[in-house]
């Protein structure tokens, strides 16, 4: 009975991974175009602007994780020994991943506020909590799995830390858009009596 639940539930994982990397290349794929547009529209290849940026950081290494992650799930050649060298390197680019999309959060609100620079200072000082705690809630305890020639990270401590990686996300994202609704409520653009306009963002 147990068995055939480990199954069931390895099997259910290995259905919702490949159907998350067609989704994944299909919206690739059909992103092409506009992707393309994008990159025509900056001034040049060495003036490209900071959302063309972030853009490219946050598109690539999402790429970056599933491929990583997916390789080591479905890989069949890995030893204890390369695994080691391995384990890490999903976990790693996922924080990486995290730290890319706060950055694009954070420079949204940032811009929703005015560019004041206590809010800005406020965002940077929990933008480096908020890292600091995901890189090691993401890391902590981790060991390297290898089952049929797969690799994966597990968690060995006797308490989950991995939900905490996501706690802090939710956090700061919550954080993100209280600050951005807040600022956005005092903008009514129906009225010419609004307390100020929403800045280029």
């Amino acid at each position: 009975m147990e068995r055939n639940v480990v199954l069931d539930s390895s099997t259910s994982e290995t259905y919702f991974r490949i159907a998350s990397i067609s989704i994944a290349f299909y919206d690739y794929i059909i992103t092409l175009p506009a992707e393309w547009r994008f990159y025509r529209n900056q001034p040049s290849i060495f003036r490209i602007s900071l959302s063309c940026v972030l853009f490219i950081l946050i598109r690539y290494i999402s790429a970056l994780v599933m491929i990583l992650s997916n390789y080591g799930y479905f890989a069949t050649s890995f030893t204890q020994q390369t695994c080691q060298y391995y384990y890490l390197v999903t976990p790693a680019f996922k924080v990486m991943q995290s730290m890319t999309s706060q950055v694009i959060l954070g420079v949204r609100t940032f811009n929703i506020a005015r560019r004041d620079r206590k809010i800005g200072f406020a965002l940077l000082l929990l933008y480096l909590i908020c890292i600091s705690s995901e890189w090691f809630t993401d890391l902590y305890h981790r060991i390297p799995v290898v089952v049929n020639g797969n690799c994966t990270p597990v968690d060995s401590g006797k308490t989950l830390s991995a939900w905490l990686f996501y706690l802090a996300v939710m956090l700061y994202d919550l954080v993100m858009l209280t600050i951005s609704t807040i600022h956005l409520l005092h903008y009514n653009p129906l009225s010419s009596r609004s307390i100020g306009t929403t800045p280029d963002i």
